[in-house]
Parts: C-alpha cells; structure tokens; sequence
C-alpha cells in the first residue's frame, strides 16, 4: 500500500502485527488525515470496539472520541503520524460540521471491531423501537407467504414510482449554497492546484463497501484491470461495514480510504479530492455504488472536465426510486458513461428517463466468476438425493424464505428424495434458522458460509434456485450454468435473458412456491428434460455473451485512457 504519512519505526512494528484488515483500517485512516491536513503532525489512539458496532475511522466521533474516550474506553495503542501530502493549495485546520466548528485537540480516535464480527451483531443488537416495525417482522415471522402478497402490491406500486421523472441534482457550490438559505457566514468556492507534470497516473475506484456483493465483486476486478492498465488504483468507500475484503491481495499495491461518514466537506471543496487530485494525474474514475463519489461527481467535472467518470449499474432498486440507477440518472450531468450488465438496466436508462443511448453500455460479467465456452452438463448422480442449492446472501432482495418454503413443499411432496443447501449468510441468518427449525427442515436443508467453496455447491447441486424478489442478472446464475447446472428463477430483473419461461417462478411468494415445486418436480422425475432446459439456458448464455464483456470494455476504455 502507498501511504501520505510517517511514523516511526516502534509504531510502524505495533501496526504490523494487527491482522491484516486491522492494519488496512488503521493505515485509511491515517492516510485520509494525512490527505487532508499536510505536514501535520497527529497523535492515532485506537480503541478496540464491541462486535455490534462498526468501525470509526474519518467521521466527526474520531476527533470528539464521543464513542471511545468519552465512553471510558482506554486506548490499545497510541502513535504519531506525520502528513507527507503533497499540496499545492492551502487546507484549513479547522473541521466544521454543518456550519458549526469542531474543536480539533490534535488527536484521532478509531475506534476498530474484532476481526469475527459480522453485520449479523450488529443487526441483532439494534433495537427495534417501532411499532410498525415490530409489527411487520411478526408477520414476516409467523405469515412470511400471505404477508408477502401485501409486500407485492408495495413492489408494483414503487415500480411504477420508478418510473417517473427524476430530477437533476444541483452541483453543491458554495454559491448554489450560500443562495440556498440561511448560513452562519458565507462559504468560499476553493480551487484545487494541479498535479505537477510527470505526476503518478491513477484512477479511483469508488465502491459502496469492502465486503461481499455482486457489485463489489466487478469493482475488486477493475481494481486489477486498473493495475494491469498501469495505473494506480485509488480505492474509495463510504458504507459502515467490518469491511473483511480489504484484507484482499487485490489491494495489496493500492492507495485504501474506507471514508466512515460524515467526512470532512465544505460546500465548494471536497478536500480528499482536492489533495488527490493535487498530486496524482487522475484519468478517471469508476463509481460502483458509491454515494459520496455520485454527490462529488460535480466537484471533478468541474474542476477537471477532462477526467472521465463511469459508473456501473446491476439492479433497479424500486425501494429507492430506482437506487443506484436513479442517482446514475441524478447526476448524469457529470457522467460520461453508463455501464448496464443487463437489457433491463438500458431499457430503465434509455426508455424510461431519456437518458442518450450513446452513453449507455450493456457489457455483461460474463466470465468474471465463470467461463461458459465450453461447458457440459452435469449429469445427476442417481444414488443420492437430488440437490437444489440457494447460493447468495441471507438478505431481503434474496428472499431466503421463500426458498425454504419451497423446500418445505416440495420435501411434502417427495420425503427424503429431495436435499437443499443454503450457501450464504447475512442479516437474515438468524430469521433462516427459525424458519427451518420451526418446519422441521433442519435435516433436510443444509447450511453452508458464505466463505465456504462455492464451486463445491455447484458440484453438489442438480438445480439452482433463486428466489430474489429483485435482481439484475444474477453472477450465479452465470456460474451455475457454466458448471453444467440448470437455474429455476423468479421472474424478476432481467433474469428472462438467461432463463426460459419453463425456468421461470412468478414473483409472489405464494406463486414462487407453487411454481417452484412444479418445475422441480419435473426435473426430478424426467432427467431429459432437466438436461433441456440447461441446453436452452447455455443457448441463451452464450447469445448473449456475444456481447462484449464487461472485463474486456474496460481493459479497452482503460488502455484509451492511459494512451
């Protein structure tokens, strides 16, 4: 990793024996300070937190130590860093919240997280204070099929919500804010130098999180085509997680800032950019579900219109208005380009809000997690259970549920022929265990970690199952294909550009079941056509890897940039 600070060598020896992903967390940290105050010199405390908390490491509690000294916690190690940033332009010592100034004492305090902890603690410690909340997890709980029918109506509605116009997002100057309203005293728009010439060359990597996801897993691979594209790799994140990942070789050589919000910004200035910007020649940058980098996009195209910035999209997140998508179409005034991995996604862009078709790209992950060239069928082994595999988080989008539902049924229907494994784990882990013991499915569904092989599910498995209530094109449904393994669906996203209508569940859960034992039930009884509909979903795969793939759109785009 390249670092903006020093320290010496006693504390550069105490840091090096945390675990990996310690270190990593300690050295953003450090690094983001550094950035952001040049030449100063900072005394790091570090705390040790509880499993149901999350990291602390650029937010306004690491000056106050409102969570960690003022709460009585007492520091497993103290050091001194130096800033060895390099600016051109001067950076005030002074950190505001809102309008109100921050008294900075010269101190940082991070609070870190036990290596094993998971979003599960810090989801169970979270209290559940409302009503309407208690009231909706009781009859997800003890109803999760009719409860749903309720839920379905809410999905139609917000797709339709989806839909309609989205306005533009103003860029947050300091005029658009000083005209906006009331401030304590006006705010000052900063010009940021430039990067002397013969600058590293580097792109920032914009990532929603260090932690497991379909979108973090294309955003790791262009941390690697950025590299092989020869430049440096600026990773970027703004999501409270435990962040396992940032231990990942992928990062070893890479400049890490797991930003905890809210960091330290001035209508008009963005300081972290500033100061990269200021000694890097930045190319581009790549936004994969990254917040703060959409709500700073305005801040680089302003300064420094010739850096190209692309975002990719994987799913239309109706809850949200569309989520990433709808802040894709926000802040399209900034945007370049549009990365899509499937029809659904450029249809949403191009049809619903006239985004130009020119700056949209549909480049599916193929090939990421598999390669479907030459794939075989995997026949069925007869002298064991025939195996249906659930392989993704335990999370809302992918409706866990309903995939025990459908295991419970279809375990009524054929007692003992019949075998399900759940690889996965997440905030619903603990809702899953309750739901296979409460039908007695504890011997019929096996449980495997998310971190367990995966390729060892899909030579296990006679079908994949996925039971989503949204998704894009699933990378599983890639991978299982490419194993030989054919996928039954809920007809949600865009997964009808991979799967045939015999493969395909209605979305409800009721519906999703019924379905669901009915093409299981075939497949289970009739090998020929099991083997079928693998053939019409490789047939429809390879169509539409005929597409230029992501993986090789952007080694081309990122060799354009670095020629």
């Amino acid at each position: 990793m390249r670092h903006f600070f020093q320290v010496d060598e006693k504390d550069a020896a105490q840091i090096e024996n945390l675990s990996k992903r310690m270190q990593r967390l300690v050295y953003g940290a450090v690094d983001y300070n550094s950035l952001i105050q040049p030449g100063r010199t900072l005394t790091y405390k570090l705390y040790m937190g509880e499993k149901w908390q999350y990291p602390r490491l650029t937010d306004t509690s690491t000056l106050s130590g409102d969570i960690t000294e003022q709460m009585g916690l007492v520091p497993f190690m103290v050091f001194k860093a130096t800033s060895v940033s390099r600016n051109q332009t001067d950076f005030s010592p002074h950190y505001f919240a809102g309008d109100d100034q921050i008294l900075d004492h010269n101190v940082r305090h991070i609070l870190l997280t036990p290596d094993e902890a998971t979003d599960k603690d810090v989801e169970l410690n979270h209290p559940i204070d409302s009503k309407a909340v208690k009231l909706y997890n009781a009859l997800e709980a003890s109803v999760p099929a009719a409860f749903d029918v309720f839920r379905d109506m809410k999905r139609a509605l917000r797709e339709n919500i989806g839909k309609k116009p989205i306005p533009q997002i103003m860029a947050r100057s300091a005029d658009n804010v000083n005209n906006a309203g009331e401030v304590q005293h006006p705010w000052v728009e900063i010009t940021p130098g430039k990067a002397p010439k013969g600058s590293p060359r580097a792109v920032i990597v914009a990532m929603h999180w260090f932690q497991a996801g379909g979108a973090e897993r294309w955003a790791l691979e262009t941390v690697k085509l950025v590299r092989a594209a020869g430049f440096i790799p600026i990773v970027i994140t703004d999501r409270d997680g435990h962040q396992p990942w940032i231990a990942n070789p992928a990062f070893d050589d890479a400049i890490l800032l797991p930003m905890t919000m809210p960091v330290q910004e001035r209508p008009g200035d963005s300081p972290v950019l500033r100061a990269l910007f200021e000694q890097f020649d930045i190319a581009g940058i790549l936004i994969h579900h990254c917040q703060w980098m959409y709500d700073n996009a305005w801040w680089v195209k302003t300064h420094f219109p010739q850096t190209r910035i692309v975002d990719s999209l994987h799913i239309v997140e109706y809850y949200f208005h569309g989520g990433f998508p709808k802040e894709s179409v926000a802040h399209d005034e900034w945007i370049d380009l549009h990365h899509v991995i499937s029809p659904q996604l450029e249809h949403w862009l191009i049809n619903d809000h006239q985004i130009a078709p020119e700056k949209v790209v549909d480049a599916p992950l193929v090939g990421l997690t598999a390669d479907a060239k030459t794939p075989s069928f995997k026949e069925r082994d007869k002298t064991k259970p025939f195996t249906v595999a659930y392989i993704g988080r335990m999370v809302r989008q992918k409706r866990p549920e309903a995939f025990i539902l459908a295991a419970k049924a279809v375990n009524a229907a054929y007692p003992g022929k019949v075998r399900f494994i759940m690889q996965g784990n997440g905030d619903m882990d603990a809702f899953s265990d309750m739901m296979i013991k409460r039908y007695g499915l504890e011997e019929v569904i096996e449980r495997r970690a998310l971190d367990a092989p995966v390729a060892q599910t899909y030579r296990d498995a006679d079908a994949l199952l996925i039971s989503s209530i949204n998704e894009g094109i699933t990378l599983t449904s890639i991978e299982a294909i490419s194993a030989g393994v054919p996928v039954l669906s809920a007809n949600v996203g865009s997964q009808e550009t991979l799967i045939p209508p015999r493969g395909l569940c209605r979305r409800m859960t009721s519906n999703f079941v019924h379905d669901a034992k009915s093409a299981l039930s075939h497949i289970l009884n009739n090998e020929e056509d099991r083997r079928k509909l693998w053939e019409s979903e490789l047939t429809r795969l390879q169509k539409f890897s005929e597409l230029e793939s992501a993986e090789a759109y952007f080694k081309k785009m990122l060799k354009e940039w670095h020629d």
